[in-house]
């Protein structure tokens, strides 16, 4: 949900199976990225191996641009092929098929399913709570973890606030939480995906989509995440105090400072 910062979406084409001339496909789904990365040259204190590897193998878009700053209207516009200044959906709410123009339209998922493929999803692909539960059916064939969750479902409530960082809303939350890796939504739902992955349908192909929740806010990630960044080390990128000059009036709506 972030100002300004990319959906970021990988499609990976696999072998074809054997049954058919027609690709597997996992499509991977993670919001709040900027940047930051070795492969886009981005903040040199930036430690990312995999995503650089991923990079050197697909193509590599650099100048690519989110449709816009939050989660929910950029998910539908690349979920339904068409742009926020058509759909209407500008913000969280609402749930795309509660727009009479959406009502009926086909998804990516829809459209791979409607041709014979096994369609499989995992964490949060669509926006939270955006489909209902009849809705959901109509999505994907077959749904693993909830998109709900954040963190294990055995762990206790989060205990807001866990920084010292002021702010009205403790969705913008950040800190060292939970303790292990493992207790991350992120880590079942990457077990979910590769589980599918190794275990789908062998009489056809595959759409298995999987919804990561990482960096998206609260930022949390274990401690040993943050033991690699102390503080003191830190570089901080260039701030500009004008930045905001030329922002049109309209936009503070949307600021979390103006939403009450």
């Amino acid at each position: 949900m972030k100002s300004l910062l990319p959906l970021f979406v990988i499609l990976l084409g696999a072998v074809s199976t054997a049954a058919a001339e027609r690709p597997n496909v996992l499509f991977i789904v993670a919001d709040d990225l900027n940047d930051w990365v070795g492969c886009l040259g981005g903040h040199p204190q930036a430690r990312t191996p995999h995503i650089d590897r991923l990079a050197r193998r697909g193509t590599l878009f650099v100048n690519a641009h989110c449709q816009a700053p939050l989660c929910n209207p950029s998910r539908v516009s690349v979920l339904v092929g068409r742009r926020p200044s058509t759909t209407g959906v500008y913000s969280l709410q609402p749930g795309f098929r509660r727009v009479s123009s959406l009502a009926d339209a086909v998804t990516l998922p829809q459209q791979f399913r409607r041709h014979g493929y096994y369609t499989f999803a995992c964490g949060k692909v669509f926006h939270t709570d955006s489909l209902s539960e009849a809705d959901r059916a109509q999505e994907f064939e077959s749904w693993g973890v909830d998109p709900r969750w954040a963190f294990s479902p055995e762990l206790p409530r989060l205990p807001h606030k866990l920084t010292r960082v002021p702010s009205s809303s403790p969705i913008l939350d950040w800190g060292a939480f939970p303790e292990r890796d493992t207790d991350h939504a992120d880590w079942r739902i990457a077990d979910d995906a590769i589980a599918h992955l190794m275990g789908a349908p062998a009489d056809r192909p595959f759409f298995i989509a999987a919804g990561f929740r990482q960096p998206h806010i609260p930022c949390y990630a274990s401690p040993r995440w943050f033991d690699g960044y102390p503080d003191r080390s830190l570089e901080l990128p260039p701030v500009r105090f004008d930045d905001r000059d030329d922002v049109p009036e309209f936009a503070w709506y949307w600021s979390f400072a103006n939403s009450g």
